[in-house]
């Protein structure tokens, strides 16, 4: 049995309803929730949190048995505006958040149960780009790395690296900077390289772990405009989605910069992708669908399986 979990917009961003959980293709339940933009679960409990991506901004927690919702076990203020992603420290002791309207970066303490407690910190970003859509910082993405907690700042350019303090405060290590105007918005480690993808020049960046720029090229060769968004790794090869020309471009990484296979087709505005072993799942915000795709293990080029209808979905978690 497959199951996937897939939160989406609401309200007036969209027409979820909530977390969709997903059996075989089939909607089997709805977690309630306003505008659950990015989910995450704990790395040990059975518990699910999801970012509200409202203006007031918050974050919520439930404890999952058998797939649906079982109890909700707590929520917090994350201080910004329109948190658009989160994550679960390693350890299970923290919650974070990056508030993309609001510039910030929130940090929660998890009880034992993995229960939303105490606002720890709160970092505010306050560098910022020349674009329309980079008049303040806006970090779009938050995720811990084996030596710290790496952060995305899309109206920034930058790229900023944390230590978590077993006290739940966030200590700045250093920060990267993308090209100017770029809009770095979500990023991956894989081998000795990190791999980002660029929002706004359309871009697929390569860092050394260090923060050197070694490389930027197309993340799609469409000439439609492109807004890539978010990008995974799987034996050898790189998937970067994206927005605008509706493809999933293969990237192959057995040289020194990742090397162009082809493109393959999604839905309308595919704002996540996600792997589990060789299945690819693309979430297709404007068409309403996510699709499954199987992996060939010789060329890593995806091909349709099914397609499910899903209000629109924003990110999707097997």
């Amino acid at each position: 049995m497959t199951r996937l979990l897939v939160g989406g917009y609401s309200g007036d961003k969209g027409q979820g309803r909530g977390v969709s959980v997903l059996e075989d293709g089939e909607v089997v339940a709805t977690i309630p929730a306003d505008s659950p933009s990015w989910i995450a679960r704990h790395p040990v409990l059975p518990v699910l949190y999801a970012v509200a991506e409202t203006d007031t901004g918050s974050v919520h927690a439930w404890r999952i048995e058998d797939g649906e919702s079982a109890q909700e076990i707590g929520c917090g203020e994350t201080g910004g505006a329109e948190p658009a992603h989160l994550t679960v420290d390693s350890t299970g002791r923290f919650l974070l958040a990056a508030n993309y309207t609001g510039g910030s970066v929130s940090v929660h303490r998890l009880g034992p149960d993995g229960s939303i407690g105490e606002r720890t910190d709160l970092v505010q970003h306050e560098q910022h780009g020349s674009l329309p859509r980079q008049e303040t910082a806006h970090p779009h993405m938050v995720r811990t790395i084996e030596d710290g907690v790496l952060v995305v700042d899309l109206g920034a350019d930058s790229i900023y690296q944390y230590d978590l303090g077993d006290d739940g405060k966030l200590a700045l290590t250093a920060v990267f900077a993308a090209p100017a105007g770029s809009g770095p918005r979500h990023g991956v480690r894989i081998g000795d390289r990190y791999y980002v993808t660029a929002e706004l020049s359309g871009q697929l960046l390569v860092f050394e772990p260090d923060g050197k720029l070694v490389g930027a090229m197309p993340a799609s060769r469409s000439e439609e405009p492109n807004q890539p968004s978010e990008l995974v790794g799987h034996e050898g090869f790189l998937y970067v989605a994206n927005r605008g020309p509706n493809t999933v471009t293969v990237f192959s990484l057995d040289e020194d910069l990742p090397h162009y296979v082809t493109e393959v087709a999604t839905g309308d505005w595919p704002r996540h992708i996600a792997l589990e072993g060789a299945t690819l799942y693309v979430a297709n915000e404007r068409s309403n669908e996510v699709m499954t795709m199987r992996i060939d293990p010789a060329t890593g080029i995806p091909a349709l399986e099914q397609t499910i209808e899903i209000p629109s979905p924003t990110v999707v978690l097997p």
